[in-house]
Order: C-alpha cells, then structure tokens, then sequence
C-alpha cells in the first residue's frame, strides 16, 4: 500500500494505491473517488474487533456509526480519501504497542491491523467547547488524520499547553490535564477558554485553525433559518 497526500496544506487529499488483496478503512463520507476494481463495504466495524457497541461510542466522539472499508481486487486499485473541512492531512505509521489519542473529528483513515476506539476526555472537556470523547488508535499500520488549517508536529520534551481547539492528535505517552488558561478574568475577557496541559515525552500533532471558533464567527454572519 502507498499513501500520496496531495494539495497540502489547504485542501489536502490521500490518494491510497493498494495492491491486490489490501484493504484500508475509512470514515463514512471520506471518500472523493475510487477505480473500478475497489470494492467498498460498509460496517458498523473499525478493525478486527467491536461493531454496534464501537459504533454508537464513535457517534459519542463525533465520528460516524458506519466506516467504509475499501478492499483492492484484481491487481493494484486506487480511492482518494478527503476530510470535510478544509486543511491539511498527516499519515502516520502506529506501532506495535503504541497508542495514539485523536481529537474528534480529526480521523480519517487506517489500514486494517489498526483498531480504533473511544477514549473518555474528562468533563473538563465539555466546558472547553470541544467534545468530551477521543478517539484512541492501537495495534499497527497506517493511520491518516486531518486538521483544520495547516498541521504542525511538537516533539514535547518535559511540559506543554496547547488550546484544547487546536489539538489533533498526540502519543499515549503523553499525560494531560485541562485547566483554566489564566484566571476567571482571562477566562471570560481575555479571548481565551481552557486549554491542555501535556506532561512527558511524545509527539503531538496540532492544526493552525480552531473549528470551533471559525464557527462561531461564521454563524453570525449567517442568514436564520
């Protein structure tokens, strides 16, 4: 399987060549194009393991109950996947043992051997104007997230905050805690909310535009219904 992400950074798109045989899952919705020869199935599934019960926890997360899987049949097959926000797309390549935490929304794609999973983010998170659940990625293979906006990798080495708006995925090795960025009067006046406090060693991807708060401002220009 090779991945090419193109367009970068503003509207990016996985183009996924698969040989014969291989097969890489994707968010509901997620697809642009496909040839002739890839077959799509579509399951409540995402990995080997889990169903309804997985689905219903990544409706909590943000994400879809179904997820496609795209499986190559008769010689090498291409789908181009792309996120429903404008931004870029960064692939990553999990490992054995390794876990990596996504914010909602910001998942996109994996290969088969990759289960992914719900992760309870604190009721922190529900005052944070983010949603209260993660989605959590294990086992191995390729994992393809987006941001809003360009993507940008921290190697944090000891403590970093970061706005809970702009985070979009970070290793396991990370602990984390959301707290107040300054004092109640920062809070309520001085344009910023809550943020999240990293602690330890990892890398930690985070996008250069809040969601959040471009839709906030952009729903006040828009016309009521």
């Amino acid at each position: 399987m090779k991945i090419d992400i193109q367009h970068r950074p503003s509207y990016a798109l996985a183009v996924c060549h698969l040989d014969a045989g291989d097969q890489i899952r994707a968010e509901g919705g997620a697809m642009v194009s496909m040839s002739a020869n890839m077959k799509m199935e579509t399951s409540s599934k995402a990995g080997k393991k889990g169903g309804i019960l997985k689905g219903l926890k990544r409706l909590l997360a943000g994400e879809s109950f179904f997820m496609n899987l795209f499986t190559a049949e008769n010689g090498l097959a291409e789908v181009t996947l792309a996120p429903k926000m404008a931004g870029d797309i960064q692939m990553l390549d999990v490992q054995p043992g390794e876990e990596w935490v996504i914010q909602a929304t910001s998942y996109l794609a994996s290969g088969p051997d990759v289960e992914i999973d719900t992760k309870f983010g604190g009721f922190k998170s529900f005052f944070s104007g983010e949603r209260a659940f993660w989605i959590k990625a294990s086992g191995h293979g390729p994992l393809i997230i987006n941001s809003f906006g360009g993507v940008h990798k921290i190697p944090v080495q000891g403590q970093f905050t970061v706005d809970t708006g702009h985070i979009v995925a970070f290793q396991n090795t990370l602990t984390y805690k959301i707290r107040k960025a300054g004092n109640m009067f920062s809070l309520f006046f001085g344009g910023e909310g809550l943020v999240c406090e990293f602690n330890g060693h990892g890398d930690l991807y985070i996008q250069t535009r809040n969601a959040s708060a471009f839709g906030q401002l952009v729903g006040k220009m828009l016309p009521p219904r």
